[in-house]
């Protein structure tokens, strides 16, 4: 196994640990205190929006699943750090899978078209940083056709 391989699998095993493990965590609030707890809403500082496909079928290509826009909350994924991701999808989308090197991460749906996954990224060895993975986004519809995307990112 090369070493690109194994920073890829860990780096998306990491993500896929830390949120199996409930890497956001909240903290209850005091019982005498009467303010809300709101988490800050992340920021995506890396948004793709992909361009349709040719439209030389449209009896094939209707009602299949769609890619609408893949945000991250950066190109460069930091170890240890925050990953905030955000999957648009169109409404018949059912799930949506980010994979590289033959591992793969489901990504939850919030709602209907809306897939979402915030996780937190351990510290990884200097020699599996400063590396670039392709990362296959896979929407999947109900009748197991799907939409890809493959985005280059990194790891520091």
């Amino acid at each position: 196994m090369t070493s690109a391989r194994f920073a890829a699998l860990f780096a998306l095993g990491a993500v896929a640990l830390a949120s199996a493990h409930g890497a956001a965590q909240s903290v209850p609030s005091p019982a005498a205190t009467a303010t809300p707890l709101t988490t800050p809403r992340p920021v995506f500082h890396f948004v793709f929006t992909p361009s349709p496909a040719p439209d030389n079928t449209p009896f094939q290509r209707a009602g299949a699943p769609e890619i609408h826009e893949i945000d991250l909350s950066d190109a460069v994924v930091p170890a240890p750090g925050d990953l905030h991701v955000r999957v648009l999808t169109s409404s018949n989308v059912v799930s949506v899978t980010a994979t590289t090197m033959g591992h793969d991460l489901d990504i939850p749906a919030l709602t209907p078209g809306v897939f979402r996954l915030d996780a937190w990224i351990p510290d990884v060895p200097q020699y599996m940083r400063n590396r670039n993975f392709d990362v296959q986004f896979v929407a999947a519809g109900p009748d197991g056709r799907t939409a890809n995307v493959t985005l280059p990112l990194a790891l520091k």
